[in-house]
């Protein structure tokens, strides 16, 4: 009898089992397409354009910086044989790691833009579950800073590598070198604190 019993609970099991795919096989009836308003159009529009500009913002911002990079491992002025040599070799460098650091700067800048948003909705600080989550304005109120304060330690800093040379002729060029290699390494200081915005 009890043999009986298990049978007919194995039967409705696996006849159960066998039931369900059937079940969730049947498709759904279809939802009615959404219908966006002109507003939801065109936030819509610009998203897709803001996604794109992002993306090509990321790109630059990669290839200015594997382009340092690269230039850095190769070494600088490998060619220099006088001082002369190195003030005009370093100065050229220089003056080109600066213009792509400002062009990765400005790139941030870009990328801390807001996202569009529908007309009315609130931009305000809003809580975190780690601290206050600030709006695009102070994000870039807060790059501007440390920009700021970088700038100031690398003059200051650059300024302390031209006295090591007590007014000789090597004081420019070491300069020079200084400027350039705090440069490339505020990129990298960026690159990390700014790495989610920039993909790098």
């Amino acid at each position: 009898m009890a043999v009986g019993y298990k049978r007919l609970f194995a039967a409705t099991l696996s006849g159960g089992f066998f039931f369900l795919p059937l079940c969730f096989s049947q498709q759904s009836p279809a939802r009615p397409e959404k219908i966006l308003t002109p507003e939801q159009k065109a936030l819509q529009q610009k998203d897709m354009e803001y996604r794109a500009k992002r993306h090509s913002l990321q790109a630059q911002a990669r290839q200015i910086f594997d382009a340092e990079m690269a230039h850095e491992k190769a070494g600088d002025c490998p060619d220099a044989q006088t001082t002369v040599d190195f003030n005009i070799c370093y100065g050229k460098q220089a003056a080109i790691t600066e213009q792509n650091l400002k062009s990765i700067e400005g790139i941030i800048r870009e990328l801390l833009a807001p996202p569009p948003r529908m007309p009315g909705q609130p931009e305000a600080d809003t809580p975190g579950s780690a601290g206050i989550s600030l709006t695009p304005v102070h994000l870039l109120e807060e790059f501007d800073r440390v920009e700021q304060s970088w700038r100031q330690y690398r003059e200051t800093a650059c300024t302390a590598a031209f006295h090591q040379f007590s007014g000789g002729t090597g004081g420019p060029s070491f300069e020079l070198q200084c400027e350039l290699m705090l440069a490339r390494s505020h990129m990298r200081e960026l690159e990390m604190i700014y790495g989610q915005a920039l993909r790098l």
